[in-house]
């Protein structure tokens, strides 16, 4: 028995027969050439052929997962058309009159090495998207065929090991015998974490020196709730991994079950449980019927789709009718949080040593009134269609609120001036994301109808912690004391102006942690739909009264691990 560690990137278990991908790979040739524009023709047909495979790879994930997903195969088109990248490539192989194979190697070698060393892993993770597109081209004109493909032809429970995997690799595999993927590279954010994700694969990525042991045709038992992949496991151990599996999918299903009803505590307490939406295919799958409506409206797609602002029609479209598919379920939007990890190029946002701390959301908005206004007209037009609130994100002080609001009076007095229809109270309300907004909240109360706690910007900017770097991720820990804390701070502070406050965020639906939500009297829950089932049954299972003990003995403890410890232990005792 082998054990190999990575990072959980969609949670779950798998048995099944390894098929490792990339272990011996082949060397890309060099050679002399006579004739450079033979070698340049060479190139444009397989630049044609890729672009055509990648035609189809788009219709097929849109088909098969959704079409927010098969963007990848766009932005791949968008690298493959790269004239500077190939450009630098065709120079090199007329200058030194070589193949044109190897001078695309080179190429891609120099500008990965130079991503690699890039702090922001998302940065980082699109240096793996160059170099899929460049190897590709290079199997292409190598006239290569895919062996791995070849390879797991007529197997089925797989568990895919690779250094790592491009997307269109990812989508070609068969589903129905696709157990589970594990990459030496990558990470949470990479693309095969987030389809894996999407198709409902368990997968671990940068599981470092699993190349080394892993071979093709042996048994391993992958644990991606705990990032752990065992190897050539004993009679013993795949007994009880298999226990634990078959105990994993019956939860499920009575999780899903739970998802038709309201969630209410054993002692008749009514947390609403809301989804968090903000893309085409969130959209289309929102169903008002199992849930309280949409905590929070993410509205940066519209502006991330195309290349220039959306204008009012499209925007007021798009918000009027998730209104009304929400049957008078209240749908909170956000306005505009672009910046930090999220870039729009035609804005020509400032390059930043510190985005997360820049230049972005409410500060962006509020210095480009023509941006904000245009949004704000359209979401105000559309409570005439349904029960719409206003949320400002990042905010760190009065100021920003009352101009805000300003702003939102200027913009309903034109609308009904136009005689356009917009309902008569609309509630607005902001985040709470930034310790400056903790600890302003009891004065931020007073000037708005409702909080909800950004939690995973909270635990970032509270622990000083960039959640996407891989050296300090252990420190950016929902445990953490200082972040409980902060809560408990906002929780009273709403409790005490009469206001409403909910969780987006990881946090919301984080298992252990829904007995504080409950006793702190956190009104709303806003999750992944996937997680709807979950967190109604658990609130179901609890009484509000025992929680109060359970969060006064927590909040009393100095050591993440024992806060951990102890609210597993409570979550043991009641998701039987």
């Amino acid at each position: 028995m082998k054990k190999v560690k990575g990072l959980s990137a969609s949670k779950g278990y798998a048995i099944g027969e390894m098929v490792v991908k990339g272990k011996h790979t082949k060397e890309t040739p060099k050679f002399s050439i006579t004739d450079y524009k033979a070698e340049e023709l060479r190139f444009r047909k397989a630049q044609a052929e890729y672009n055509k495979e990648l035609d189809a790879l788009y219709i097929k994930t849109k088909e098969e997962i959704s079409e927010n997903d098969a963007e990848i195969f766009q932005a791949y088109q968008t690298i493959l058309h790269d004239e500077e990248l190939f450009g630098k490539a065709l120079k090199r192989s007329a200058e030194e009159m070589v193949n044109i194979e190897y001078a695309i190697e080179c190429e891609c070698n120099e500008i990965v090495a130079i991503f690699e060393t890039m702090d922001d892993e998302y940065l980082r993770e699109r240096a793996t998207d160059i170099q899929n597109v460049c190897k590709k081209v290079i199997e292409i004109l190598l006239g290569g065929e895919n062996d791995f493909l070849n390879e797991i032809e007529g197997k089925s429970d797989l568990i895919i090991v690779a250094d790592d995997l491009a997307p269109s690799e990812t989508v070609v595999i068969d589903k129905t015998k696709l157990r589970a993927l594990v990459t030496e590279k990558g990470g949470v954010t990479s693309h095969t974490a987030i389809l894996a994700k999407a198709m409902g694969i368990p997968a671990i990525v940068g599981a470092s020196g699993i190349l080394a042991v892993a071979e093709t045709g042996e048994k391993a038992l992958v644990n991606a709730f705990k990032g752990e992949i065992i190897l050539e496991p004993t009679a013993e151990e795949e007994k009880s991994f298999a226990l634990l599996k078959e105990e994993y999918d019956k939860k499920n299903k009575v999780y899903k079950e739970a998802e038709k009803a309201p969630a209410i505590s054993l002692d008749g307490v009514k947390m609403n449980v809301n989804i968090n939406s903000g893309d085409k295919e969130s959209m289309e799958i929102f169903n008002p019927d199992v849930c309280d409506g949409i905590g929070l409206f993410r509205t940066e797609f519209l502006y991330m789709d195309g290349n220039d602002y959306p204008d009012e029609e499209r925007q007021y479209k798009v918000y009027s009718t998730i209104a009304e598919k929400a049957k008078g379920k209240e749908v909170i939007i956000r306005t505009l949080d672009i910046g930090g990890d999220k870039e729009v190029p035609y804005m020509n946002l400032p390059k930043e040593d510190n985005p997360f701390l820049g230049y972005r959301a409410i500060r962006i908005c509020l210095n480009e009134p023509e941006i904000f206004m245009t949004q704000l007209r359209a979401i105000l037009r559309a409570t005439a269609h349904g029960n719409i609130k206003i949320m400002f994100p990042m905010i760190v002080n009065l100021e920003e609120v009352l101009k805000a609001k300003e702003m939102v009076e200027k913009a309903k007095k034109q609308l009904l001036e136009e005689g356009h229809k917009v309902s008569e109270h609309v509630d607005i309300g902001i985040m709470i994301e930034t310790p400056a907004a903790v600890m302003l909240s009891d004065v931020l109360a007073e000037h708005v109808d409702f909080f909800s706690i950004g939690s995973n910007d909270l635990i970032q900017y509270t622990t000083a912690t960039d959640r996407l770097n891989e050296k300090v991720q252990h420190l950016y820990d929902c445990c953490n004391i200082s972040f409980l804390r902060s809560v408990k701070m906002i929780a009273e502070n709403a409790k005490k102006a009469g206001k409403y406050i909910g969780i987006c965020g990881e946090t919301a639906s984080e298992a252990i942690l829904i007995p504080l939500w409950l006793a702190l009297g956190i009104d709303e829950l806003s999750v992944a739909p996937s997680q709807l089932g979950k967190v109604k049954y658990l609130i179901g299972r609890m009484a509000k009264t025992s929680v109060q003990e359970l969060m006064n003995e927590v909040m009393s403890m100095h050591k993440i691990e024992d806060v951990r410890a102890r609210l597993e232990s409570f979550l043991e005792e009641i998701d039987r």
